[in-house]
């Protein structure tokens, strides 16, 4: 029982563990960006010297908290040592702690051949200075406690204090592309939800053009125009609340968590073409190019997850079960934020290029879906009026499709009987014909229908012309009642109000009908407004209906707000619009009754809120109420027109009309004019 067998290292670990296991040059980098940021220090130095000479240098300084001798000896030169591992923050700044599997120092083995490390431990005057070369761990020894590194210790100023790497023998070529690949890649190198912090990355290669350049992340909020966050909080992980921001509006929403997760965080940008644009115009890359959604772990990015290349929650792979429907990959720009603390399961592979496709991983594909990537589906692709294009599109690619398979089925049989075989094949292209014909007889109706729908304008606005008369002889009436109900009524007094009024009334809807030749063939005027005043000045027509059915006005109008428009065209969006809100609210009885109309300018949109707590929309009529003539207030007067007029008007500014939905009762109109 005296016998014992004893593990040796062998000086070949080194490099399984440095160019083994780190195997990107960015990740190294990463790696030892990190251990910095656990040092607690608050500026990391990235300096690449001598890149067009015979030695070219990179180092990476810092002023954190250092390494004493024995750290050193305990710490830096222990492979795999777990000294991070019973310690979750850093004791100056509280960080969370990243570098725990110990192989961080081989990162360096990664970049290049030799190191010289200068280390300096806070409120200490003594430097150690220690010199490794790689290449003589597997040239000279067999076993790593065979490899002897000789330091200096020598006295220095109490105020110096961190880290100095100095790397040599560069084993990559690091030329423009590479640096801006590796400031792209440091900018989301921390969490954007903790960029603010008192950490700064400085890049400093003057041969390359870039002296003492400090990392800041990008902020996507002014580019996109649809995008969503996400969050757990640690009082609460069981529910999830969610913010959608569409155009500048946003729209709050709650679920509970199915997924066990959290608490955790995430926010992704959706970019459609326009903002894809503007996109490239500001950071000079596509989006494509840049990635997709990103994983964090404790504030730092895991790699290789929300790479171009990387599709790691199969974006793509649904896209294509459901085009039209599912955003791709390229669509996407996100981050998910999780924490070793509360996600042990989440768990890092030991190279740190990616996490264990454990059971926890799953859950977190499945969480992203169910509360990211579907509520910003839900609000991009929800349209209550068809596209005939889209459809027609659809019925292309499920055609192709059919006929590609039917085209395989007969070459197999081919194989075996060539008659049926050629039967079959003049089948499949008999089917592509008749639907090459079909789809252009369908192109061709579409053409035509928008020659109708130009020479419709004039009808439409015929239409807006009687409505707008039918909505003043509706004033007219709630004015009578008014003046009915008034205190001390006098039927002298009264009658001759009242027939004046009418008389006035009466006047104004016929003078619009009786000029409709005229205005048929009119163009609009177009004056530049400030339209909360205006706004304000159609609302106060509506006073008599609003105390007539106790309906409560609150206005919140951001002030200043001028816009290039046909005072016309804006009363017709209002009055339309706030007619319906009465009408629903009418309906009920329950409650009291209010609209709230907002006007907010965002970057591309103003927008125009009209929102009411009435009778609502029922859901099976959310795709038919912008079809003309469709109308649910019929008994009202209603002629199923107002909303189609309106969508028409806002077309003309560049605009259009949305439905959103609301989690109270009621129903909630976006009039949106392009800025």
């Amino acid at each position: 029982m005296g016998n014992y067998l004893q593990f040796v290292a062998s000086t070949n670990l080194k490099s399984l563990l440095g160019r083994g296991l780190v195997t990107d040059q960015i990740a190294a980098i990463f790696e030892l960006v990190k251990n910095s940021y656990d040092a607690d220090a608050e500026e990391v130095y990235i300096s690449f010297e001598g890149l067009n000479s015979d030695e070219p240098r990179l180092i990476i300084r810092d002023n954190g908290t250092g390494m004493s001798l024995l750290d050193i000896e305990k710490k830096w030169m222990v492979i795999g040592t777990d000294s991070k591992k019973t310690k979750q923050y850093s004791p100056i700044f509280y960080r969370a702690l990243n570098g725990d599997k110990g192989i961080g120092r081989f990162a360096v083995d990664r970049l290049g051949n030799c190191l010289n490390l200068v280390s300096v431990a806070r409120d200490s005057a003594t430097k150690i200075s220690a010199s490794f070369n790689w290449n003589e761990f597997e040239e000279k020894y067999q076993s790593v406690s065979d490899v002897k590194i000789p330091y200096v210790i020598s006295r220095c100023d109490k105020r110096e204090t961190g880290l100095y790497l100095e790397i040599i023998g560069l084993r990559d070529e690091w030329n423009l592309s590479k640096l801006k690949k590796l400031i792209r890649n440091l900018r989301q190198f921390k969490s954007p939800f903790a960029m603010d912090d008192n950490f700064k990355i400085i890049i400093d290669a003057p041969e390359l053009g870039y002296s003492n350049y400090i990392i800041s992340s990008e902020n996507l909020e002014g580019i996109s125009s649809l995008w969503i966050d996400v969050e757990c909080k640690k009082e609460n992980s069981d529910l999830v609340c969610m913010t959608v921001c569409k155009d500048g509006i946003e729209y709050e929403e709650k679920a509970v968590n199915k997924y066990n997760i959290g608490p955790m965080r995430m926010r992704v940008y959706f970019f459609n073409q326009g903002d894809k644009i503007r996109f490239k115009n500001r950071f000079a890359i596509r989006v494509r190019d840049f990635g997709n959604i990103r994983l964090y772990r404790d504030e730092f990015r895991i790699h290789p997850y929300g790479e171009t290349n990387n599709d790691w929650l199969d974006i793509d792979r649904r896209m294509a079960q459901g085009y039209s429907r599912f955003f791709g990959s390229r669509d996407l720009v996100g981050y998910v934020q999780t924490y070793k603390q509360y996600n042990p399961g989440l768990i890092p592979l030991t190279n740190r290029q990616g996490l264990i496709e454990n059971d926890d991983f799953q859950k977190l594909r499945k969480f992203v879906f169910e509360y990211a990537i579907k509520p910003l589906e839900r609000f991009y692709f929800v349209k209550f009026k068809k596209n005939v294009n889209e459809t027609l599109e659809k019925s292309k690619r499920q055609i192709n499709t059919t006929t590609q398979q039917i085209d395989d089925i007969a070459k197999e049989i081919s194989k075996y009987n060539k008659d049926l075989g050629k039967k079959l094949k003049e089948y499949v292209e008999d089917i592509k014909k008749q639907h090459s014909q079909q789809v252009k007889f369908a192109e061709e109706q579409q053409e035509l229908t928008k020659v109708y729908s130009r020479i419709a304008q004039k009808e439409t606005f015929l239409h807006q012309l009687i409505h707008q008369s039918l909505l003043d002889m509706r004033n007219a009436v709630a004015a009578v009642d008014r003046l009915e109900k008034t205190q001390g009524f006098c039927v002298e007094r009264q009658a001759v109000e009242l027939f004046e009024l009418l008389k006035k009334s009466i006047s104004d809807s016929m003078a619009k009908l009786l000029t409709v030749r005229d205005d048929l063939a009119r163009t609009r005027h177009k004056t530049r407004i400030d339209l909360a005043e205006n706004i304000v000045d159609i609302l106060n027509d509506y006073e008599g209906q609003f105390e007539k059915y106790s309906i409560q006005l609150e206005m919140n109008m951001e002030a200043k707000v001028e816009y290039l428009i046909d005072v016309g065209d804006l009363k017709a969006i209002i009055n339309n619009l706030i007619s319906n809100s009465i009408k629903a609210l009418r309906e009920v009885e329950d409650r009291n009754r209010e609209i709230l109309v907002e006007l907010k300018r965002t970057d591309r949109f103003i927008i125009i809120k009209i929102q009411d707590n009435g009778c609502g929309i029922d859901e099976t009529n959310r795709e038919k109420i912008f079809d003309p003539f469709f109308s649910t207030t019929q008994k009202y007067g209603g002629f199923g027109i107002g909303l189609t007029i309106v969508d028409e008007t806002l077309k003309e500014y560049g605009g259009a009309l949305e439905l959103v939905e609301v989690e109270t009762d009621g129903a909630c109109f976006l009039a949106k004019l392009r800025r």
